[in-house]
């Protein structure tokens, strides 16, 4: 009966220790990943707010878009880089705007491309106004195919909820 109980044990204190590798969001939630994953830090999901998700290593994307008339420059978190911190085990991800809109995307045909969840377009935070706080960005100048409208359809702004199955 020991044996049983030590065993308990040490696989709740393992599902304990991987249940909540962040810290709790000081600010407001700006970006909730749920789903398939093994990292999460409130109610079942990983939640970040803006200054969480800029302690991660940023990447700069400088990129046309359909709806941008110049190059932009998009500063933000690799979509890979956060799945992989939170132990996602999905092939799909469900991108969800605050508008309503959403997009199923494909992460073994995105995960070849440096696909980023932008915090800053030029330098300067996102408003919601502006396709923020968040917007998926994929490099379409820098990879001429993805600039079709399948791959448009992914890029969703106001961007505040991935789920991963």
């Amino acid at each position: 009966m020991n044996r049983f109980f030590i065993l308990f044990l040490i696989s709740l204190s393992s599902f304990v220790s991987n249940a909540s590798v962040f810290p709790t969001p000081k600010m407001d939630v700006i970006l909730s990943v749920s789903g398939a994953i093994h990292h999460t830090n409130l109610n079942r999901a990983a939640q970040f707010d803006r200054e969480m998700l800029e302690q991660f290593p940023q990447t700069q994307v400088v990129t046309l878009t359909p709806w941008t008339d110049t190059l932009h420059r998009y500063d933000g978190v690799l979509l890979t880089d956060l799945l992989d911190q939170l132990q996602a085990e999905g092939h799909r991800v469900v991108a969800k705007g605050l508008n309503g809109y959403q997009a199923e995307l494909n992460m073994e045909v995105l995960g070849k491309y440096p696909v980023i969840i932008a915090i800053k377009t030029d330098g300067e935070y996102m408003r919601v106004r502006d396709k923020g706080p968040l917007w998926l960005i994929l490099p379409l100048s820098d990879y001429p195919e993805l600039d079709t409208t399948l791959f448009h359809e992914d890029m969703v702004w106001q961007l505040h909820e991935l789920v991963v199955y």
